[in-house]
């Protein structure tokens, strides 16, 4: 465990080495950027380089082989917390900041980060989807963040930054994580052994919008083949958009029973669409404004298919109302013309 197993962010490295040798290091700080693109990896190499007990603090590399190092690649730091959904959650909870109401103030990370470090000379706290904190939960966090233990540091790691109470922004430094290249894409897809084919993995990778995460969702051989169908029935002159809509619900539930699969499966196919369209703009060496005009509104449909879906709207009636959009949209254009 180390710096090595990070892609990219190498400036962002650079800047937490000038913050240590300057000795300002913050007491919190938020990491906001795309899912999958390293954020919880350097949050948590970063706790390892300050804990590290061989290398210089203001060094920020771990060696990997001292005491502090391998409890942290165990995850059995005793000075290290981490926060993060629990399964079947989809918000943090106040418990998990100051305990159940039982015992409230005497558990969670809130009194964790109160006591005195147990080995080193700071506690670390980490909080994994911290956008998705309710607002009790915040609030709790919150009283930590304006007055923090001494020595003590967390980070919030967070993919929608509107998603955060301001408070909880003002008081936090932001350190923004771009896209990993499509290059480091498709090294980490061979690396994490999502395919063992360099082809397939530069296929993913453009797709990946450089995110590891989108590659491992797209290293699922069926949804990639679901793409190519979705593909061609969207480029046939024979689109029927209720044999579409059936043949895209059979993919969805293909996904299995869980309604958060089936709905990120729904995701993926209306994101399908988008680059259907959006390839057919950008592939057309010369497209007449009425063409553009239909490719637009055909993108256009298929952005508030998500909003509809991101509201909860049924997925069935989503697809339905979708592709009959789509239809809709092609007869007009063939009308027209």
């Amino acid at each position: 465990m180390g710096w090595e197993q990070l892609r990219g962010h190498t400036q962002q490295i650079e800047m937490f080495r000038r913050t240590l040798s300057r000795g300002r290091l913050g007491q919190a700080y938020l990491f906001v950027g795309p899912e999958g693109v390293g954020k919880q990896t350097f949050a948590t190499t970063l706790a390892q380089a300050l804990f590290c007990q061989t290398h210089p603090i203001t060094d920020l590399d771990p060696c990997g082989v001292c005491p502090a190092c391998k409890q942290m690649a165990s995850g059995a730091h005793p000075d290290f917390s981490r926060v993060q959904l629990l399964p079947t959650k989809r918000e943090l909870l106040i418990e998990q900041f100051i305990g159940p109401k039982e015992n409230r103030g005497k558990e969670g990370l809130c009194h964790d980060l109160s006591l005195k470090p147990m080995s080193a000379d700071r506690k670390i706290a980490v909080i994994d989807d911290a956008d998705k904190m309710r607002v009790e939960s915040a609030n709790a966090l919150l009283k930590t963040l304006e007055e923090p233990p001494h020595g003590s540091l967390i980070v919030l790691i967070a993919t929608n930054l509107e998603q955060l109470l301001p408070t909880i922004r003002s008081r936090c430094q932001t350190i923004r994580f771009a896209p990993l290249s499509s290059e480091d894409v498709t090294a980490l897809i061979l690396e994490n052994e999502i395919t063992d084919s360099p082809e397939l993995a530069a296929e993913i990778a453009a797709l990946s919008d450089g995110s590891l995460a989108t590659a491992a969702q797209l290293g699922d051989s069926e949804l990639l083949e679901h793409r190519r169908t979705l593909f061609a029935a969207l480029a046939s002159e024979r689109f029927h958009s209720v044999n579409t809509a059936a043949q895209v619900m059979e993919c969805i539930e293909a996904a299995g029973s869980d309604a958060a699969a089936q709905r990120q499966r729904a995701a993926w196919m209306i994101r399908f669409c988008i680059e259907y369209y959006r390839l057919s703009l950008a592939e057309a060496s010369e497209i007449d404004p009425e063409q553009a005009e239909v490719i637009g509104a055909a993108i256009e449909r298929a952005v508030t298919a998500q909003l509809h879906l991101d509201r909860s709207m049924s997925v069935a009636l989503c697809m339905e109302a979708l592709f009959d959009d789509l239809g809709r949209v092609g007869r007009a254009a063939r009308t027209t013309a």
